[in-house]
Formats: C-alpha cells, sequence, structure tokens
C-alpha cells in the first residue's frame, strides 16, 4: 500500500507540474473558456498547492514513521505552516503598503524587499502545500483492537519454551 500511494503521489506530482508549466497553453486550447485572470491565477496556483501536498506526502511515505493510527498533525503543520500562510495573507499589497508606509516612512529600500519577498506567490503557495502534505500521517501498521481478547497464557509459555531452549 505504502508503495502504490508513494507511484501515485509522483504520477500526480509530475502532472500536476505539467498542468501548471502549460497552464497558459491549455487556456488557448480551451479558447470557449473565458476565465479572467484572476480565476484563472488561482486555479494556476491550486496546482502548485496540489503540487505541494503530494510532495509532502511522498517525504511522509519515504520516511516510514512508526505511527500507530492515521493523524493529522496540526503542530507540524503550523510550525511549517505558519510563514508561508503570512506571506501569502502579506502578498495582496495594501496591508504591506500601510505597514512599510505608517511605521517606515515610506523607505524606498524597505518598499523593495518587502514587494520581492511577498509577491513570489507562487512559492508560498508550493511550501504551503508541501506543509500540509507533510502534516499527514498514515499507518500501515496491524491495528490493535481492545475489544479483542489475546489469550495470553499461549503466549507466555510459547516464550518461556522458546527461553528454555537455547
Amino acid at each position: 500500500m505504502r508503495f502504490f500511494l508513494l507511484v501515485f503521489s509522483y504520477i500526480n506530482t509530475i502532472f500536476y507540474i505539467l498542468i501548471y508549466s502549460f497552464f497558459d497553453k491549455i487556456l488557448e486550447i480551451l479558447g470557449a473558456v473565458n476565465l479572467s485572470p484572476t480565476a484563472a491565477n488561482y486555479i494556476k496556483l491550486t496546482a502548485l498547492l496540489i503540487v505541494g501536498f503530494c510532495i509532502g506526502i511522498s517525504v511522509m511515505l519515504i520516511l516510514r514513521l512508526n505511527i500507530n493510527r492515521s493523524l493529522f498533525s496540526f503542530k507540524n503543520l503550523i510550525i511549517i505552516g505558519v510563514f508561508p500562510f503570512i506571506c501569502l495573507i502579506l502578498s495582496e499589497g495594501t496591508i504591506t503598503s500601510f505597514v512599510i508606509n505608517t511605521f517606515f516612512n515610506s523607505s524606498e529600500n524597505l518598499s523593495e524587499m518587502a514587494f520581492y519577498l511577498f509577491s513570489r506567490q507562487a512559492i508560498w503557495f508550493l511550501w504551503l502545500g508541501f506543509a500540509l502534505g507533510s502534516s499527514v500521517r498514515l499507518s500501515f501498521s496491524r491495528r490493535i483492537f481492545k475489544h479483542i481478547s489475546v489469550d495470553e497464557t499461549k503466549e507466555a509459555n510459547s516464550k518461556s519454551i522458546n527461553l528454555s531452549d537455547t
């Protein structure tokens, strides 16, 4: 199952990278679809979010973590994903421009630095997708159910027989 998910994740990653790379060409082929530039940009960035998610899942599958049950690690998401989330919020420009104008008196160097840092939405979406994907915890071990009783005397006898043989 782990191998299947790993292969599926790699195939999805390649597929969505191709969608992101050839997005403009795909829109030209589908000429009848009239999307606003904002909608086209968000669809393109969603493809990057999915690419980051698939890469994060692949990393978690390769690490082979020993987890008792499947979970979603909110702690991991907060640690890895808070910085790109803040950068995505600040990337729109109005909040960043307000802070720079109010506190730093429209410093040209600072406003250029903020523009170059926050304008790379593709990087922040990819990073946020990676944070989401690496926060998923998948368990491939057998679950031990509490309602199933196990005869401990047979297990103890088999262990004692094996120990006395040596």
